[in-house]
């Protein structure tokens, strides 16, 4: 009796840390402050913990994740805070602190692993705050304080601050296969997401996305296991539509059509719907020393077309935006691009640049 005592508590003592022993890290992104550095210095990141041990299905994968991320970051937004209407000049300009999490299964189907299910709840805590750079004038306009763009009053953003909760599903599809100066296949996703009123502060939506991309290797060239030169040829297809009483700015970061097409601004074009290509020709240098560290040159192509009504608003509005451009980086394996973006404004202006055609900004991305 004693023995099995003892044998049980062993087991009790030791099922914590065999759980715990099968996490491993997890790296997602990093944002910068485009006001610090150029957003070249990381003022939020997030990370985690994935655990791929655990099958519900026999012979399937299952992923559990567990995410989290804090941050200080800024938004510039371009809807007027009474009426809603999309401005062109003295946008809203604020800086939040940003606390998010993510739990999240990701379920493989078939031996292949390149079908899969998400499901996952995603909360967060904002908390808005002046900008730290109140009373200057940039080219769109002076930076006023939160109490003074809503001065007037507010019935489009509601509540900066506060807490967010949304659930989501998804579905992945991916036969492509890359390395860090080839890519070849294609792959395809949908996504749906929910932000019910009752679990939020200032959220009513549903979300739905999906995306396509593919890419062909044209050329590449080798010695020593090493890349001398490579050309990929890349596409990638997204539509979005967002329906609901109240869409966070969270949501809108993601959906608002200025967002997908490069040399415009994230916030900008915030329609229900959105439909956006991106077509990029890829050039991979030499790795002169170490594998997948690397100079790329891409030569980009970029449009999209929004429809419906303004964001929480019941203006109409569409239009099309399409740009062109180069950018000049350097690759750090798969998951870091440090460089410099051109783009030519074919189509449409970005308001934060009254009147510019040619749109550049450093690239400073990092992500898994």
């Amino acid at each position: 009796m004693n023995k099995k005592l003892v044998l049980f508590l062993l087991l009790v003592c030791l099922l914590p840390l065999s759980i715990f022993a099968s996490w491993s890290f997890a790296y997602d992104s990093w944002d910068g402050h485009p006001r610090i550095a150029a957003g070249l210095v990381p003022t939020g990141i997030r990370a985690g913990a994935v655990n791929d041990s655990l099958s519900l299905f026999a012979d399937w994968k299952t992923d559990f994740y567990l995410l989290g991320k804090v941050g200080y970051q800024e938004r510039l937004v371009w809807q007027d805070p009474v009426g809603g209407n999309h401005r062109t000049g003295i946008p809203l300009v604020y800086d939040q602190l940003l606390f998010d999490w993510t739990l999240g299964l990701n379920q493989y189907l078939g031996s292949s692993q390149k079908h899969s299910l998400f499901v996952g709840y995603r909360g967060s805590y904002e908390k808005a705050l002046d900008s730290m750079i109140v009373g200057t004038t940039l080219d769109s306009g002076t930076v006023q304080s939160l109490s003074s763009f809503f001065s007037g009053g507010n019935a489009v953003y509601g509540q900066l601050s506060g807490i967010g909760t949304n659930i989501g599903f998804a579905y992945h599809y991916n036969n492509l296969v890359e390395t860090f100066t080839s890519a070849d296949g294609y792959a395809a996703s949908a996504l749906l997401w929910f932000g019910p009123m009752l679990l939020n502060t200032n959220a009513s939506y549903a979300r739905l996305e999906g995306e396509v991309q593919a890419a062909k290797t044209l050329l590449t060239l080798t010695e020593s296991a090493k890349n001398l030169y490579s050309i990929v040829l890349a596409d990638r297809l997204n539509i979005s539509g967002v329906f609901g009483s109240s869409i966070p700015l969270s949501v809108q970061q993601t959906t608002s059509l200025g967002s997908k097409v490069r040399g415009f601004g994230t916030f900008q074009f915030p329609t229900d719907y959105s439909i956006a290509n991106q077509f990029d020709l890829r050039f991979n240098g030499p790795e002169p020393f170490v594998s997948g560290f690397f100079p790329r040159l891409v030569l980009f192509f970029d449009f999209g077309f929004g429809w419906g009504e303004l964001y929480n608003t019941s203006i109409p509005e569409s239009g099309f935006i399409a740009s062109t451009g180069v950018s000049v980086t350097f690759a750090v394996r798969s998951y870091m691009d440090i460089g410099y973006e051109m783009a030519y404004l074919l189509v449409g202006e970005n308001y934060e640049h009254p009147g510019a055609k040619m749109v550049g900004k450093i690239l400073a991305r990092l992500s898994n």
